[in-house]
């Protein structure tokens, strides 16, 4: 009686038929599906040949894992709450991927996202091994791709005024879009939209968090009605507003309106006391606040060996430890 002999086979032939398997374009009816590449055509060569990246068709579907896709460089959303990530791998969980995303293969042979990200990070905390991608062809630039990208949001009213407003000021400032009007332009924006939603750029991190988390306040109207709400009364007042307003049902007219009221209170300042100085033809202020421990020192007009002087005489008293 003849007996059947395993064969052994290497590790790198195991993984390069899993990777294959990965690349089999995903479609509907099989009869209507184009021949699916073998494992030679899809890496070029044999099989053995493990170590050169896959290729995937431009047009076609995958079941890519999610180790190997990347995130978009210029990815339009800047805020990802946990609760939104955590409600996106919840679904995928449980109701499978409703809608692929995004990506292009670059020329090393990475898989990029262009639209996507949240499912991607849902899919990580679900524990899926792969994310369904269809593949497009590689925007020309950054700003085509952030463009791509932004539209996809906008379309599926997925883009809130603090995403645009935290990655606008990167791309101004990256020189993707030279100006304000540059952007605004490029976006089919209104200049003066462009500038009040750049505005929202200084809030700090923890009340752009804090906002993030309640999708009901996230107009641009409510958020500039924070933002000035915040430059009145301080960082602490304003994440209980948030607060108040997300649980009440506060409209952007009712946060003005407290803004207004507190505008019209007394500001109090801290106590400082003030000391005019001239020194070697150069003239300045020196400022002590006693109640919170700071002090100021401004000169104007010193030379600069004086200058170099000065501060050396100043770092000297701050022994490093």
């Amino acid at each position: 009686m003849a007996t059947f002999k395993k064969k052994a086979v290497a590790v790198e032939r195991v993984a390069a038929v899993e990777d294959a398997a990965s690349l089999a374009p995903i479609v509907g009816d099989p009869r209507m599906a184009p021949p699916v590449a073998t494992i030679s055509q899809l890496r070029g060569g044999g099989v053995g040949s493990s170590q050169e990246p896959a290729r995937y068709e431009i047009g076609q579907t995958y079941e890519v894992p999610v180790g190997k896709i990347k995130s978009n460089s210029v990815n339009p959303r800047a805020i990802y709450t946990a609760s939104s990530v955590s409600e996106m791998a919840e679904s995928l969980a449980a109701r499978g991927q409703g809608q692929s995303a995004s990506a292009y293969q670059d020329e090393a042979g990475d898989v990029v996202l262009i639209d996507g990200e949240r499912r991607l990070r849902g899919a990580r905390t679900a524990g899926l091994p792969t994310l369904r991608l269809e593949i497009r062809p590689k925007p020309a630039s950054e700003r085509e791709l952030y463009e791509e990208a932004r539209a996809a949001n906008v379309e599926r009213k997925d883009q809130s005024p603090l995403d645009d407003a935290i990655k606008w000021k990167e791309l101004i400032s990256r020189k993707i879009y030279p100006t304000q009007a540059a952007l605004a332009k490029a976006l089919r924006l209104g200049e003066d939209h462009v500038s009040r939603t750049l505005s929202l750029a200084q809030l700090p991190s923890k009340i752009v968090q804090a906002a993030a988390e309640y999708p009901e306040l996230l107009s641009l109207k409510m958020l500039n009605a924070i933002r000035e709400f915040w430059e009145v009364k301080g960082e602490e007042e304003t994440l209980d507003l948030i607060a108040e307003a997300a649980k009440s049902g506060m409209g952007y007219r009712d946060v003005a309106a407290r803004r207004k009221a507190a505008a019209k209170g007394t500001v109090r300042r801290p106590r400082s006391t003030r000391e005019q100085l001239t020194f070697r033809g150069a003239k300045g202020e020196f400022k002590s606040f006693e109640e919170d421990g700071r002090i100021e020192l401004k000169l104007k007009g010193l030379a600069p060996d004086v200058a170099a002087e000065i501060s050396e005489k100043i770092l000297a008293l701050f022994p490093k430890e």
